[in-house]
Order: structure tokens, then sequence, then C-alpha cells
């Protein structure tokens, strides 16, 4: 096996180019007396990213102590806690990550899930998961709602957004068997989910066959 210059992955010894990325393998970068050493500069907008997060832990900090000193307990710094930590969840990350319309949809709907979570604890401390076989689904069935859109209309991303269709039907599958195994029943929620997720998957496989095939047999690296 060799790796990849580019991003490092393992190619079969057969194959010129990598799956992944698409770099030349057997491509060796010649040494040149003008090759410097990498500098690493702070730009301002990594500094604001740090900034921000140290600013982020210092008033996680504050509001721990506070309340351990007020109350003796962390009561009430757990939801400044949990509102601190939820932009990063739903903004930060993605930005950080570039601008990408598919990392902001998803990342935005893990942070609505994370609510319904945390709202659930908080209100009945999971006597009645809700969360789990309302919440959820509905913000699943939302969430393949707007890959489907951006599927249609933003053909740049498209293999992003099939292969996150195919996600998302997995994951329906698999909170079918977690929901038998936890509440020993499983809800319409998670029905749909799937049997939606299904549709998706059976329409790519019959309309773009081989460029879905293909798009799958590069990300699973086979």
């Amino acid at each position: 096996m060799k790796k990849c210059r580019r991003c490092g992955v393992d190619v079969e010894e057969s194959l010129a180019n990598c799956p992944l990325c698409g770099a030349h393998v057997n491509e060796q970068q010649s040494p040149s007396i003008y090759d410097y050493p990498e500098l690493h500069i702070t730009t301002p907008k990594q500094r604001l990213w740090q900034w921000s997060m140290f600013v982020s832990l210092f008033a996680i900090a504050v509001c721990v102590v506070v309340n351990i000193i007020v109350n003796r307990t962390v009561s009430w710094s757990i939801h400044a806690l949990f509102g601190i930590i939820l932009p990063w969840i739903c903004v930060a990350r993605p930005l950080r990550l570039k601008f990408n319309v598919r990392k902001h949809v998803s990342w935005g709907f893990l942070g609505v899930i994370a609510l319904l979570i945390y709202l659930n604890g908080w209100i009945n401390k999971f006597s009645e998961p809700w969360f789990f076989w309302l919440g959820a689904p509905i913000a699943v069935l939302v969430w393949q709602t707007v890959l489907e859109l951006l599927c249609i209309f933003d053909k740049k991303s498209r293999a992003d957004y099939e292969m996150a269709l195919s996600k998302l039907c997995v994951i329906s599958l698999v909170c079918i068997g977690i929901s038998f195994a936890w509440l020993k029943e499983c809800t319409w929620g998670w029905y749909v989910c799937a049997a939606r997720g299904a549709v998706d998957v059976i329409a790519l496989v019959i309309f773009e066959r081989n460029y879905y095939f293909s798009q799958l047999k590069r990300r699973l690296h086979i």
C-alpha cells in the first residue's frame, strides 16, 4: 500500500491516483534550494477565534464558580453552560471549517436535537423521553427535506447531499433498533424517517446509479 502525499490515505499499488482527492500518488516532490520552512502566522480571523474561545471558557468558569459559592451546587450554571456551548455547535464549528451549506445545515439540526435533549432532561429528567420518539424524528424529517431541496438546486455539491441523505437513512434504521432495545417499541416517527430515507436511496439508485455508486466507492475507499 502507498500513501497519498496530499491527504495521507492508503492507496493500492495498482492505482496511480488517490481515490479520495485524485492526486497522483507516484509524483515525488523534488527537493529545491528554494524550499523554505513553513511559517505559522496567526491571522486576525484566527485571533478572533482564539479570543472567542477564551471568553467562552472564562464565562463558563465564572458561572460555575459563582454558582458553587452562592448555592453550593451547579444548578443554574448548567443552563449558562449549555447556552454558551449551543452556538458553538450550531454556528462556530461550521464557520471554523470554512463556509459550507451542508455543514451549516447539519450542525444546525444537530444543535436543535441537542436542545431538545437538554429540555427533555430539564423538564422531566427523561421520565418520558419525548425528545427521542417525537422531537428527534421531526427534526430529521425537516433535515431530510432541506437536504433534498439542496440536492436539487445546488448541483455543484450534489454528491455531499446524496451521501448525507444516505447517512440519515442509516441513522433512522439504527434509531429503530435503539427504540426496541430501550423503549421496547418504536413510534411512527422513526418508521417515517427510515421509509423516507429508503425512498431517497432507491431514487438515487434508479436515476443516478453510476454516479451514486461511484461516490459511495470513493467515500468508502473501495
